[in-house]
C-alpha cells in the first residue's frame, strides 16, 4: 500500500452523491423575470448575449441599453420590457454563469473518492478550467457583479456550497485514512481557496490552461498527501 492510500477494507460502500440544489437562493434584490413564451425566451437570450459581448469588447462602462438593443437586433427600448436596467441584465448573466459552473462541479463530485482520488481531483480541476476558459467572454460581467452588494452575498454562498460538496465527496476515503472531520473540513477549505488562487476568478487563456491546471493540481494534491502522510506515519 502506498503512503497516501487508505486501507481499501475500511472504505465504506460507495454510492455516489446525488445533485445538490443550485446554491444561489435569495441573493438578488431585484425580481428575476422568466419569460414563458418561446419567442420571448429567444429575445431574452439575444439581450443577454448582446450585453455580454459588449461588456467583453468595451468594458462595463462602455455598455448602454441602447447599444444592447442595437446589438441584439431589437427595437430601441425593447430590452426594458425584459429588464429594468443594465444591472438586472448583468445579474442574469452572473446567475446563469454560476448555474452552469455548478453543474460542472456536481458532475465531477458525483463519485465518492477512492484510492483514485488524484484522478478525481484532476478531473474536477480540468472541468472547472475548461468551463472558465469556454466562458471567458463573461468575465467582465462576473467581476462587475462580484463587486456589488448582491455579488458579495452570492460569493460566500457559492464558496460554502463548493466546500461542503467537496467535504461530502472526499469524507469516506479520508476518514478511512484516519483524518478527523475537522481535518477534512480544513483540507477541503484550503483546497477550494487554492483553486481560487490558481484558476478560479483568474483570466485563463488557451496557451496557459495546461500550466494552470497542472499547478492547481500540484498545490491541492500536496495538501492532501501531506495530511495522509502524517496519519500513515503515526
Amino acid at each position: 500500500m502506498s503512503s497516501t492510500s487508505a486501507p481499501n477494507d475500511l472504505i465504506p460502500a460507495l454510492g455516489g452523491l446525488p445533485p445538490d440544489p443550485f446554491p444561489l437562493v435569495n441573493w438578488r434584490t431585484d425580481a428575476r423575470h422568466e419569460p414563458k413564451q418561446e419567442r420571448s425566451i429567444a429575445t431574452r437570450k439575444l439581450i443577454l448575449d448582446a450585453a455580454r459581448s459588449l461588456a467583453n469588447e468595451n468594458g462595463i462602462n462602455g455598455v448602454t441599453m441602447q447599444l444592447v438593443s442595437q446589438r441584439a437586433g431589437i427595437a430601441s427600448g425593447t430590452a426594458y420590457q425584459f429588464f429594468d436596467d443594465l444591472e438586472c441584465i448583468y445579474r442574469d448573466i452572473f446567475e446563469e454563469w454560476y448555474r452552469d459552473w455548478w453543474s460542472v462541479i456536481l458532475m465531477h463530485t458525483s463519485e465518492l473518492w477512492t484510492d483514485r482520488w488524484e484522478d478525481q481531483l484532476k478531473g474536477l480541476i480540468k472541468g472547472s478550467c475548461n468551463f472558465l476558459l469556454k466562458h471567458a467572454d463573461s468575465w467582465p460581467v462576473i467581476r462587475h457583479v462580484d463587486a456589488t452588494f448582491e455579488g458579495r452575498v452570492a460569493a460566500p454562498m457559492m464558496l460554502n456550497a463548493q466546500i461542503d460538496r467537496n467535504v461530502r465527496c472526499s469524507t469516506p476515503y479520508l476518514r478511512a485514512a484516519g483524518l478527523s472531520e475537522a481535518e477534512i473540513a480544513f483540507v477541503c477549505r484550503a483546497n477550494t481557496y487554492t483553486a481560487r488562487g490558481h484558476h478560479i476568478f483568474a483570466a485563463l487563456a488557451s496557451s496557459t490552461i495546461k500550466e494552470v491546471t497542472e499547478g492547481s493540481f500540484a498545490a491541492q494534491s500536496a495538501i492532501i498527501r501531506e495530511y495522509l502522510r502524517r496519519h500513515n506515519a503515526s
